[in-house]
């Protein structure tokens, strides 16, 4: 029976801890890292490429609002 506890216990241990970081040198090849940047670089153009016909139409709109009100 204490057997069994003990095991129950460390099993339930065990699922709780949470998982451990990976080990990371930091040793990444320049090559990679370039790579890497040039990534972030095309996904940050590519959000702002989003971006800009949203804030062209909600500004259109605004527009109108505004014209209209005048009336």
């Amino acid at each position: 029976m204490r057997l069994f506890l003990a095991t129950l216990a460390l099993t339930l241990g065990l699922t709780l801890a949470p998982p451990a970081p990976a080990q990371d040198n930091g040793a990444v090849h320049p090559e990679v890292q370039k790579a890497n940047a040039q990534r972030e670089k095309i996904k940050h153009r590519e959000r702002m490429l989003m971006l800009f016909p949203a804030g062209v139409l909600g500004l259109t709109i605004a527009l109108i609002i505004f014209t209209r009100r005048r009336r």
